[in-house]
């Protein structure tokens, strides 16, 4: 049993390379059965499918880090109290996993369906931070916010930043992938900050 763990996570190993590399459309079953170091048949016998096989590849990004988000928004923490937990659980593993925005995108592109219910599986319901924002009044109805506007403005700060990430690295930091990183890092601090001074306006004033 140990040996059939430890061949799956040889195979996904080399198909999150081989997919953060040169995309999933990129790469043939043979390309990730040769990086692996086993034939075809054995690749096969684990995973039936290119397709599979990338939902393993995208169900362990997910893991590494939704379902920390989904036990923290379950927890008795207050809202104001997630946010910034949220914040920093999300960039420290965009940072050391750079390779989830590009399987974010791909999968969106392929199977638009599929993700939602991977994200629900891991236990991640929005509506239970709504329901938080409402009882704290952290949106007050008077001020005209959609919470689901705020969550999704909450999540383009925290991700946007990395799907495009070459392109930021070359224009606003000429290269320098480590002036990129310090910067991320900031962010950790300055996205809680801009969330809430975003809370505190009124829209509609």
């Amino acid at each position: 049993m140990v040996l059939q763990t430890e061949t799956e996570e040889k195979i996904i190993a080399s198909a999150e390379k081989l997919f953060y590399q040169k995309g999933k459309a990129g790469c043939s079953m043979q390309d990730i059965a040769d990086d692996a170091g086993i034939n075809r048949t054995l690749l096969n016998y684990y995973f039936r499918s290119k397709d599979q096989l990338f939902e393993a590849v995208f169900r362990k990004a997910l893991g590494s880090f939704v379902p920390t988000l989904a036990s923290m928004l379950r927890s008795d923490i207050s809202f104001q109290e997630y946010l910034p937990a949220m914040v920093e659980t999300v960039i420290d593993t965009m940072i050391e996993n750079p390779q989830i925005p590009i399987f974010v995108l791909q999968e969106l592109s392929s199977n638009p369906v599929r993700m939602p219910q991977i994200i629900r599986e891991m236990g991640i319901n929005p509506a239970v931070a709504m329901k938080k924002m409402a009882n704290e009044g952290t949106l007050p109805a008077g001020k005209g916010m959609d919470p689901r506007q705020f969550i999704i403005n909450l999540l383009s700060l925290c991700i946007f930043p990395f799907a495009a990430r070459p392109v930021i690295t070359d224009i606003l930091f000429e290269g320098d992938n480590e002036a990129y990183i310090e910067a991320m890092k900031e962010r950790k601090e300055l996205v809680p900050i801009l969330v809430r001074q975003f809370m505190n306006q009124n829209p509609k004033s």
